[in-house]
């Protein structure tokens, strides 16, 4: 019997792995994806092809039938690495007001306490060691000093957004991924889990799809599949086959966003994007990012409040043979609030930056606002980006509810732990790698 398997390659999988890599454990990863290579997209010169789920080989939408909430770009990229290699090396941790509904365990393993460091302290200096040990928050570009100085002197708390990210020249870069230092004996590629199922004598027989081998049995199962994914697979755990019952429903989150573009057909700029976090904003309870970027002969300017979707407006996911995804009016009415909010924020921005303001109040995707920015150079066009289109999934399956106790153990099963955003009790309106990678270390720590 295998002593450790884990299910998923993505940030959280990996992370997972790494840590009983470090700790000295047996174990094997389980990759649904074929191994494309564990480079980032970023380094790849496809990279922009990449990117675009519509033209990428590895991307596999969540839902076989795709809905207004978590529509047909909504999905996972199937591929040793997942998602690690397409994030941007964001690296923000998850702000105190949103933190305060975790469990006190939790949050004081992340924050530390009576001068002792956390886990995000401890995530942050691995990623400082790998980024050569410069700061997170160091200035890699000339345009980010100046942002910065800029954003600065109109009353923005801002910094070089955190990142961690390498610069590899010729305008390619990467970000950090744990896959990149596991060795290639540990996975296995090609093998999708369909199912879990406790063993009457002990351990966990695990049902793939692909591959030379039609079940694995392990005595420990770490569950890193994804929001959705852990949830498909805890729920088959818990409920077998529905039996022509009603879906059992499970609430989770994801972020929302609002943003201007301006093009400015003058402007210089270096090869690699600059980025600043211009801070926290809890009226939109989101949080503010700028950032500058060659866009054909000219230089672009991306700014963007990025918020929490609220736990009173949280989705319910439908799960059973066919997963489904759906909003309440309430939470909808909740989230044309925050989008309120969100616009004057970026309203603000692009008044103290003086730049003239093209917006319409329906929903306005980024390529369209795109073209018009190209149309209207030094004109800042509003964009926004729904639910579901910003690969943030949360919650579902939150540490100290009602499936999955603080340790990250599912109570039923307590063989079973889980790992990734599924256990944010709240989201906030952090991206949820840096929290991923501390949760990774916090779950490998209490595992007996």
């Amino acid at each position: 019997m295998l002593d450790i398997a884990v299910v998923g390659s993505g940030m959280s999988g990996s992370a997972v792995a790494a840590e009983l890599e470090r700790a000295g454990r047996d174990y094997v990863m389980l990759e649904a994806g074929v191994d494309r290579g564990r480079a980032h997209t970023a380094a790849d010169p496809r990279s922009a092809d990449l990117v675009d789920p519509a033209r990428d080989p590895s991307f596999i939408p969540f839902l076989t039938r795709p809905g207004t909430v978590y529509g047909p770009l909504s999905g996972y990229r199937e591929r040793l690495g997942g998602r690690s290699l397409y994030w941007r090396g964001i690296c923000i941790r998850v702000e105190d007001q949103a933190l305060a509904d975790w469990p006190a365990e939790v949050r004081h393993a992340l924050l530390g306490a009576a001068g002792t460091p956390g886990l995000y302290d401890e995530i942050e200096a691995l990623l400082r060691e790998w980024s050569d040990g410069a700061p997170l928050t160091r200035a890699r570009t000339a345009t980010e000093k100046e942002m910065t100085g800029e954003l600065g002197r109109l009353g923005y708390p801002a910094v070089p957004t955190p990142r961690a990210v390498r610069d590899l020249g010729e305008g390619r870069w990467d970000a950090y991924s744990p896959i990149a230092a596991l060795p290639a004996s540990r996975f296995l590629t090609g093998h999708r889990v369909s199912a879990v199922r406790e063993l009457p004598g002990g351990g966990f027989s695990l049902a793939l799809q692909g591959g030379e081998r039609p079940a694995l049995v392990a005595r420990r199962v770490v569950l890193c599949a994804g929001t959705l994914g852990n949830i498909a697979l805890v729920d088959g755990l818990l409920h077998g086959t529905a039996n022509g019952l009603a879906p059992r429903r499970y609430s989770i989150v994801d972020h929302t966003a609002c943003g201007l573009l301006a093009v400015d057909p003058h402007g210089t700029h270096e090869a690699m994007d600059s980025s600043v976090h211009a801070g926290f904003h809890p009226s939109a309870r989101s949080n503010l990012i700028v950032e500058r970027r060659r866009e054909g002969a000219g230089v672009l300017l991306d700014a963007w409040a990025m918020g929490e979707q609220p736990p009173e407006a949280a989705s319910t996911v439908l799960a059973g043979d066919d997963m489904e995804i759906t909003l309440e009016p309430a939470a909808e009415a909740v989230l044309s609030d925050v989008r309120e909010q969100q616009r004057c924020l970026m309203g603000g921005l692009a008044a103290g930056l003086g730049l003239p303001v093209w917006r319409e109040e329906r929903y306005v995707s980024y390529e369209e606002a795109a073209a018009r920015a190209a149309d209207r150079p030094g004109t800042a066009v509003f964009y926004d980006a729904a639910i579901g289109e910003l690969d943030h999934e949360c919650t579902g399956l939150e540490l100290g509810g009602e499936h999955v106790d603080t340790r990250g153990l599912l109570r039923s099963s307590p063989g079973v732990l889980l790992a990734g955003p599924c256990l944010f009790p709240r989201a906030g309106a952090a991206n949820p790698s840096l929290t991923t990678l501390a949760l990774a270390r916090y779950v490998v720590q209490r595992m007996d």
